[in-house]
């Protein structure tokens, strides 16, 4: 197949492709990387604290009696939202929390232990908001998407022979051609997901503004309006107890809607005259993320939002966020996910590799440039082990040690070594870590979970050590 393009429209867009990649390379890289990891972010937060037990049966009178010790503990008042976050498949653990708090809840309905989870922290801000602050971090993320977009489209206009060479794989000794091959196929294999990842991504951070923007155009302004066609009209009560009825809510909830999972428990406007229940149940048939089915503080059902049944716009907006990560079907989707990950980091990766190859020199920032693709991994694991071991705080850590990795990358000065170097490093680091993370926490680390996980750790360094050597049988330090 070849794409009837002109000379110049071709010149044009690998241009624009070649600057748009640049302007991003580093965040993209980052957002990428983080976002492949996040997909298992629900096994990563049992792996961090695996001797709490994962278990699957409550019952309402738990989670009252959990909700109630909790509220005690606030001195009988919160200044958000109380949230429980019900037990699931795809995360077999209950949890509480309100003002930043975050606690576990026992299955006999008592507060185990605080949920701490920084590992997963670092990882899934870092792909949220960059580390900065959440309103600024997620509106850059989006921008990253849209300009995601920009690049794929540009991609395919550039490569006038990137279908027919679909299947062209070249791994011989001239790293420029693998490198671009190896680009370009990835490209081409995981494009439907790429634009689908890259498009759902822009809604996250740019969904303010789009709402500003349509209720500007299409309700004169109003927000409202449009808030209540998206997430249904608001709810008045009054007059209702300090202490609501979750289980009474649970207990008919399972009327209502049987065949649903709920998730989420949300005391809106918490202990407060105007708090109502809202309980968030999937619909195992959809995509939607989940129903909300609103009670008063008694455990009255009033209704619904209609996200189940609503406009087909309306279901899509509440469906963004699994097809983002993957959270739906079976775990081979996850799995599935993941992999494209980081099939999308590397194509990342080898982008920049290939318009530094073209410079046909090496100067600052090849230094810079390895520094940062392996020194992120190397910053994580570093402080993923420090957490382990000290429970220092993974963020300061993790810019900390990235930092030291730069500068002894421009220090160094020979690339080769430079490269080889990290590999060795990131390699030792990632068999230190399950070691670290076994010692710590045996014997509640023998469960599924966690060992998997470990067990996925090493596998990573055999691949790396592997891409190492391969580096070096290639002639690198000759």
């Amino acid at each position: 197949m070849k794409i009837s393009i002109s000379p110049n429209a071709n010149k044009n867009a690998l241009k624009s492709h070649a600057w748009v990649g640049l302007a991003v390379s580093v965040l993209m890289y980052w957002v990428c990387f983080s976002g492949a990891l996040s997909v298992f972010s629900q096994e990563l937060l049992r792996w961090e604290q695996p001797h709490v037990a994962d278990n699957l049966d409550y019952s309402p009178a738990t989670i009252q009696a959990a909700y109630e010790q909790f509220l005690t503990m606030q001195g009988g008042s919160a200044e958000g939202d109380i949230v429980v976050r019900l037990p699931t498949q795809d995360l077999p653990r209950a949890r509480i929390s309100a003002d930043g708090e975050v606690w576990n809840i026992a299955p006999d309905g008592s507060l185990s232990e605080p949920s701490s989870t920084p590992i997963t922290d670092l990882i899934v801000d870092l792909h949220v908001a960059l580390h900065l602050p959440e309103d600024t971090g997620m509106m850059i993320v989006s921008m990253l998407g849209a300009m995601l977009s920009a690049l794929i489209i540009s991609g395919i206009i550039a490569h006038r022979r990137i279908f027919k060479d679909a299947f062209r794989l070249r791994t011989g000794n001239n790293e420029q051609l693998t490198q671009g091959d190896l680009h370009n196929r990835m490209s081409v294999w995981g494009l439907p997901f790429h634009l689908m990842i890259a498009l759902t991504g822009v809604y996250f951070g740019l969904a303010s503004f789009l709402t500003s923007f349509y209720a500007d155009a299409l309700y004169a302004g109003n927000k409202m309006d449009l808030f209540a066609d998206i997430y249904g009209s608001s709810i008045q009560v009054e007059a209702q107890p300090q202490i609501a009825n979750i289980a009474g809510a649970l207990t008919e909830l399972d009327r209502i809607a049987p065949n649903t999972q709920p998730i989420f428990v949300t005391l809106e406007n918490a202990t407060r005259d105007s708090q109502y229940i809202l309980l968030s149940s999937q619909h195992m048939d959809k995509l939607i993320y989940a129903e909300q089915y609103r009670f008063d503080s008694h455990g009255n059902y009033i209704n619904k939002v209609g996200y189940s049944d609503g406009k087909a716009g309306q279901q899509a907006i509440f469906s963004v966020y699994r097809i983002h990560f993957g959270h739906f079907g079976p775990e081979a989707m996850k799995i599935f996910f993941g992999l494209m990950g980081f099939a999308l980091t590397i194509i990342s990766v080898t982008g920049i590799n290939l318009w530094l190859a073209k410079r046909q020199k090496q100067d600052i920032l090849n230094q810079l440039w390895v520094g940062i693709v392996w020194g992120t991994p190397i910053a994580m694991v570093i402080a993923a082990i420090a957490s382990l071991l000290f429970g220092l705080a993974t963020k300061p850590v993790f810019w900390v040690i990235l930092t030291a990795v730069l500068v002894g990358a421009l220090r160094q000065q020979v690339l080769v070594k430079t490269h080889l170097g990290l590999l060795k490093m990131l390699t030792i680091l990632l068999v230190i870590l399950p070691v670290t993370h076994a010692v710590v926490h045996y014997p509640d680390v023998m469960v599924l979970n966690s060992l998997v996980i470990d067990v996925a750790f090493v596998v990573f360094a055999a691949c790396v050590w592997r891409y190492r050597d391969s580096r070096i049988r290639k002639g690198w330090l000759s």
